[in-house]
């Protein structure tokens, strides 16, 4: 009997601990410049990062006026597939850097996260002239059997992108 409470608090704590470490900061720091690089990129796959439920809310200003985005996942990801052309065209040399501003575990045990982030995009093009988007975002995370997912998204930001 011993043994097999020794076997299921051995069990428990592996799974607390893999809870833990999933959703630890650094890791979900990572996650975050990967899906954002992936989104810029238009890798194939990407919509899979939200979840089926998502809720996004975007709102962007530039020298060319403000844009915004809300709605759910289809909305998102019709838009991550038509937008960006800029980027598939020119082909810039891209960079993201994400600092976490607050950054806390929730759900039993450990199923989700919320990280509140300051993020800077720039993008270097051939001629080096080169163009910056910094914003804060504010991202729900959530621990599946397939990793981590967006189950939420708030961003603002601007850009110098010329007229």
């Amino acid at each position: 009997m011993m043994k097999k409470l020794l076997w299921l608090a051995g069990l428990l704590g592996l799974f607390y601990g893999h809870a833990w470490w999933t959703l630890s900061e650094q890791r979900a720091q990572r996650w975050i410049e990967q899906h954002e690089l992936a989104v810029l990129e238009q890798k194939e796959g990407v919509c899979k990062d939200f979840t089926f439920d998502t809720e996004v809310s975007v709102r962007a200003v530039h020298a060319k006026g403000e844009w915004q985005l809300d709605g759910g996942r289809d909305h998102v990801c019709s838009y991550i597939k038509s937008s960006n052309a800029f980027v598939r065209v020119l082909k810039p040399q891209l960079s993201t850097q994400t600092e976490v501003l607050s950054f806390e575990r929730s759900g039993f045990p450990w199923m989700s996260a919320t990280a509140k982030v300051q993020q800077t995009t720039t993008f270097t093009l051939v001629n080096g002239l080169s163009m910056t988007e910094q914003g804060e975002a504010t991202y729900v995370l959530r621990r599946g059997l397939g990793g981590m997912q967006i189950a939420g998204l708030t961003l603002r930001s601007e850009g110098n992108f010329p007229r």
